[in-house]
């Protein structure tokens, strides 16, 4: 069993500061979300409730925290490094780079975000037909009432296309520009049904409905977004509820892009909680271990004396590793020397420790923490990823082995 050292239980998150959202989508109104025409939320007197700057910077600081890899910066935390820079929220549109690089400073942020809402709207194209059909025999045609009913048969089907457009930038510490990624998510939602008495069957993208009498959404098989205004003028922006909103399924998505952008741009490469942690190739399909036929491999390039759990490998990004993956470590153990000439032809690979990825530099260097060591690890050392053994026996097999042996 190899021994533990001083080690550290995570990866250090990244800290971001996600400075503000300007709103130049014309979206607002006077009206609470925006969705009623102006007129009418003139005479209804509505309150406008859907912040969007506010509310896009709220719900992005959640996305950021769901990822256990970033740390989002707090409100409270901004405004205090905004007072000591004597700066309003409009002076936090203009700064310069050397602004940016202090309250980056102040802030001990890795990375400032900003960003642009070019669009976010939801149009509507519905239409509806009905017809009364009369249900009866000859005798229901002479006027018996006895076997005669008049129903009504309603004919639905709407469409509803909700489109989030952002114009994002990421600085670094030194308050340099990254990269500007421009991120648009989309998403239909197509209603088609008919409705014969209490009987109504339904088709949307999620599948199909069948109910009788009164049917709350919350009770379908599969729930319909919400998209009728006058039911977002009653939902908060950015509350659980917003979720359930076709523009709320959208704002997320287009968020999610928000932090992939962020990955792909600032590192660390890892998993998002919203994509697969695990899987499995389909038919025919191989995975890069497969491909190459051997574990990936590196070895220890550096070794940080003032942070001794930093350790610099080259692996990185191109070997598609993942944050927190685990790899064992190997040095020169006892040299295998020819019998007749006594030339050291090999040394025998000999274990003496774990490590994990901690952060993905680039497509050729990561850094890695130790997990547990035997001996202090060096440049030169080994690094290889840590594979099931195909020949080892399930747990279960050895349990009922056990179990065997046992009786």
């Amino acid at each position: 069993m190899i021994g533990t050292i001083a080690v550290s239980d995570a990866a250090p998150k990244k800290r971001i500061a996600v400075l503000y959202f300007e709103d130049h989508s014309r979206f607002d109104s006077p009206t609470g979300c925006g969705c009623v025409p102006t007129f009418i939320g003139n005479i209804i007197s509505t309150k406008k409730r859907w912040d969007l700057e506010a509310g896009f910077a709220k719900m992005l600081n959640r996305k950021l925290v769901e990822t256990n890899v970033y740390e989002p910066v707090s409100k409270d935390e901004l405004l205090d490094a905004m007072a000591l820079m004597t700066l309003s929220r409009q002076n936090l549109k203009k700064l310069d780079q050397a602004q940016r690089a202090t309250l980056a400073k102040h802030l001990n942020a890795d990375v400032i975000v900003v960003g642009d809402i070019r669009e976010f709207n939801q149009e509507r194209l519905r239409t509806n037909a009905s017809r009364t059909l009369r249900e009866g025999g000859r005798e229901a045609q002479r006027g018996s009432t006895s076997a005669s009913y008049l129903a009504p048969v309603i004919l639905r089907g709407s469409l509803h296309r909700a489109t989030v457009r952002l114009n994002m930038k990421f600085y670094n510490a030194s308050g340099s520009p990254v990269a500007e990624p421009r991120i648009s998510a989309s998403r239909d939602h197509s209603y088609a049904g008919t409705k014969f008495a209490s009987l109504e069957a339904s088709v949307t993208e999620e599948g199909t409905n069948l109910s009788f009498g009164q049917t709350r959404d919350s009770q379908r098989k599969n729930p319909r977004p919400i998209v009728k205004p006058t039911e977002l003028n009653e939902i908060q922006f950015a509350s659980t509820e917003y979720d359930r909103t076709l523009f709320g399924v959208v704002t997320n998505e287009a968020l999610i892009k928000v932090v992939l952008a962020l990955r792909d741009s600032v590192g660390p490469n890892f998993i998002t909680p919203w994509e697969p942690k695990t899987t499995t190739p389909k038919e025919g399909q191989e995975t890069p271990t497969m491909a190459s036929g051997e574990p990936v491999k590196g070895k220890i390039q550096y070794v940080d004396n003032e942070h001794p759990d930093k350790i610099y490998v080259n692996i990185g990004s191109s070997k598609r590793i993942a944050i927190n993956q685990e790899f064992a470590v190997y040095t020169k153990g006892n040299p295998v020397r020819d019998l007749d000439t006594g030339e050291i032809l090999t040394y025998v690979p000999k274990q003496i420790g774990l490590m994990a990825v901690s952060e993905i530099l680039n497509d050729k260097v990561s850094i890695f923490r130790v997990i547990e060591t035997t001996e202090p690890l060096k440049i030169g050392d080994a690094v290889r990823e840590i594979t099931p053994d195909p020949d080892a026996p399930a747990e279960s097999d050895s349990e009922s082995s056990s179990a065997e042996e046992e009786q």
